[in-house]
């Protein structure tokens, strides 16, 4: 069964548990960080020595980083729903993940904080 480690509020972490249902696997999620903690402990920090989440062991395949599990499991389980063998389509997601991480969510977090509202006209 797949082990995730992270908190349910956690961006990167809801984003593995979204691609872990889409793809109907069986898993157990780990509270862990924030209020929960246990980033520091040896048992988390020989999984991930940075001491972040999200984090899964599959079978002892142990992967951290969103998006390093993100095509992880899409190679492993999704098939040609989730990861294409031909390089250029994926790169097409790939590039999508990347412009995401370090575009959009940055701006929308940036706008929250200044209070602006995303009305739809």
């Amino acid at each position: 069964m797949l082990k995730v480690w992270g908190r349910r509020s956690s961006f990167n972490v809801q984003k593995v548990m979204w691609l872990t249902g889409e793809l109907g696997l069986e898993h157990e999620r780990i509270d862990a960080g924030g209020s929960f903690g246990g980033l520091d402990a040896p048992e988390f920090r020989a999984r991930n020595p940075h001491g972040l989440v999200p984090v899964i062991d599959d079978g002892g395949i142990i992967v951290w980083e969103s998006h390093a599990i993100l095509r992880y499991l899409a190679a492993r389980y999704g098939g040609g729903a989730f990861w294409n063998e031909d390089p250029a389509r994926r790169a097409e997601a790939d590039q999508w993940i990347e412009w995401a991480q370090t575009t959009l969510l940055p701006n929308f977090l940036n706008s929250i904080s200044r209070g602006q509202r995303f009305d739809s006209a």
